[in-house]
């Protein structure tokens, strides 16, 4: 199926279920499907980044074999059709079979996101992931030079994650493949100087770049107060949102940012007062009207667990159970029990005006 066409039909997909989701006081919420799939390939990463603790995973992953990832793919398409599908990690490309299941995921015709954070002197791997020709392929930047460095964690990250870019450029000009490459960039006390950067190191070599508030550590437990300790958080709140405001102008002039307006926009709010939308930006949906994720989300964790809330128990495992049968047999917890109830502030609820599906 010609990638356009494709691209429309996800759409549409996506555009059915979200009114889905609404539609007379949400009565037909439970016929929603999913729109948004992540598939965590492993929980293990390589780099030792300031802001994420997924490194600090130990010991050996019990995860599907290559044909049941195989499997699940082929599943969600017969059933979805060309819908978008994330595969990320940890550092996916850690996983010895990634890029096949990558390659597999894109003949069967989904619209592949591959996230990877570009630190591989074997460039053979990224090679092999970028010969698969998903949709997009997206790599960390976190600053310049030494600021990424510091994000990071390592020495020569910033350098080895450019020569990731390089390689990536010359295959899709090589061998005429249709990639996007964009680079992700998390907004933190550490790189306030150099977000800005990013964008114009995009724009110089034909990249694009999406943005993202810091959010509390990855793999630790949710703690409301975070901010308030840590040293990722902006110690000068109106400096973050200056960046931000800039960042808004560098978007209306042209340059390569991937965020809608509405998505920075929203950024100001946040950085001032966390506590007014703390739990949205989490779930990477501040910029949306807040609804429950398990009426149209599905996260595979890289042992097979099936997600559909990220502060929820797991509500089947891949490995023993189809895809399908998992999702529609999904407790309703947009009737009831929602974390958007439990887990919001009173501040957050009142900012956003909440209102959940029942």
């Amino acid at each position: 199926m010609p990638t356009k066409v494709a691209e429309y039909r996800a759409r549409a997909h996506a555009a059915v279920n979200y009114r889905l989701r609404t539609i007379a006081g949400g009565r037909l919420a439970s016929h929603c499907r999913p729109t948004a799939i992540a598939i965590l390939l492993t929980e293990r990463c390589n780099a030792r980044c300031l802001h994420c603790d997924i490194w600090k995973n130990r010991g050996k992953e019990e995860s599907p074999s290559l044909e049941q990832w195989k499997t699940v793919v082929r599943d969600l398409r017969r059933w979805l059709g060309p819908v978008d599908i994330v595969f990320t990690g940890g550092e996916a490309l850690l996983m010895p079979f990634a890029s096949e299941v990558v390659a597999y995921s894109c003949t069967q015709g989904l619209l592949v996101e591959h996230l990877t954070h570009g630190y591989w002197l074997d460039q053979s791997r990224i090679a092999r992931m970028a010969l698969a020709n998903p949709r997009r392929i997206t790599i960390s930047c976190d600053g310049i030079g030494a600021t990424h460095d510091k994000v990071r964690g390592r020495e020569h990250f910033f350098d080895t994650m450019f020569t990731t870019i390089q390689t990536l450029l010359r295959l899709r000009r090589d061998k005429r493949l249709g990639y996007v490459i964009r680079l992700k960039t998390v907004i933190m006390e550490h790189n306030l100087h150099d977000v800005c950067n990013v964008a114009r190191f995009a724009q110089e070599h034909r990249l694009e770049v999406f943005y993202q508030p810091i959010e509390q550590n990855y793999n630790t437990p949710e703690d409301p107060t975070w901010f308030q300790h840590s040293d990722n958080w902006p110690k000068d709140r109106d400096r973050a949102v200056a960046v931000v405001q800039e960042l808004i102008e560098l978007k209306r002039r042209g340059l390569p940012i991937a965020n809608s307006m509405h998505q920075l926009e929203v950024m100001i709010p946040y950085f001032r007062n966390p506590e007014s939308l703390l739990i949205l930006t989490q779930s990477h949906s501040a910029h949306d009207k807040p609804l429950c994720s398990a009426l149209t989300m599905i996260q595979i964790q890289s042992n097979g667990d099936v997600k559909t809330c990220w502060c929820m128990d797991p509500i089947g495992n891949i490995r023993t159970e189809p895809i399908r049968r998992i999702w529609e047999s999904r407790p309703h917890w947009w009737k009831s029990g929602c974390c958007l109830e439990c887990r919001m502030s009173e501040a957050e609820k009142a900012f956003v005006g909440l209102t959940v599906v029942s």
